[in-house]
């Protein structure tokens, strides 16, 4: 079986056999392995420092994968939503785990502010960050995108000088004259411009195949990716 071929499948294997059986188990945790920037980055933005959220991060995935935090449905069709439904399900269960412990142990809690302070209070950010949820879809569109880049450039290692120059003019990093990469690869101008078409065109399809893999229904791919586009085009 073809590498796009497997991530054309990975989605749908898990949601039909439920998560159950070593194929769905395996398909599931890759998935989980390759979307863990998403879940970090949310939990960071719920004002946890980098190794906490890595530690609850790991905590979550391994309920995901031992079944605890519900199962794969067809009617959740996506893995990106499966994925924040499901982390939003364990925090609330954490949240609430975490309170018990409180709740009866002695601890004093004193308010930040008295009834009768007349203080400005707390001052507030001119411009509010993104919500959590924002965050998430950011990050998994930045790592959609960074896993078809990775795809790519391992497709093209027998070429590794040529993928390197032309890289810039598929993730918008070019700063440079398409004529000044091509005489420092000692190639032809037109040259160039058809190998950066032809990169594109591959980059588009294995970026397909990357958003293929996280959708139950193949008809929902355009949508996820138009998403994703979007998601970024706003960053």
């Amino acid at each position: 079986m073809s590498d796009a071929a497997f991530h054309t499948t990975r989605w749908t294997l898990v949601v039909s056999a439920r998560g159950a059986g070593p194929e769905a188990a395996v398909a599931l945790s890759d998935l989980c392995a390759a979307y863990y920037a998403p879940v970090v980055a949310f939990l960071r933005r719920e004002g946890r420092n980098e190794d906490a959220a890595r530690e609850l991060a790991h905590a979550f995935f391994a309920a995901v994968l031992a079944g605890g935090v519900g199962t794969p449905e067809p009617g959740r069709g996506r893995f990106r939503s499966y994925l924040l439904g499901a982390l939003k399900h364990f925090l609330s269960k954490h949240r609430a785990a975490a309170g018990a412990e409180k709740r009866g142990g002695g601890a004093e809690h004193v308010p930040l502010v008295g009834e009768a302070d007349t203080a400005p209070g707390l001052p507030m950010p001119a411009t509010p960050e993104p919500a959590p949820e924002l965050l998430f879809d950011r990050e998994w569109a930045f790592t959609v995108i960074a896993r078809a880049l990775a795809a790519l450039e391992a497709e093209h290692s027998g070429k590794a000088e040529q993928f390197a120059a032309l890289k810039p003019w598929l993730d918008g990093g070019a700063d440079r004259a398409q004529a000044d990469a091509a005489r420092a690869l000692g190639i032809s101008e037109t040259a160039v411009k058809v190998a950066i078409h032809r990169l594109r065109v591959r980059f588009r399809e294995i970026l397909r195949a990357e958003v293929a893999a996280t959708v139950h229904d193949p008809a929902e791919t355009a949508d996820e990716l138009r998403h994703l586009i979007a998601i970024v085009s706003a960053g």
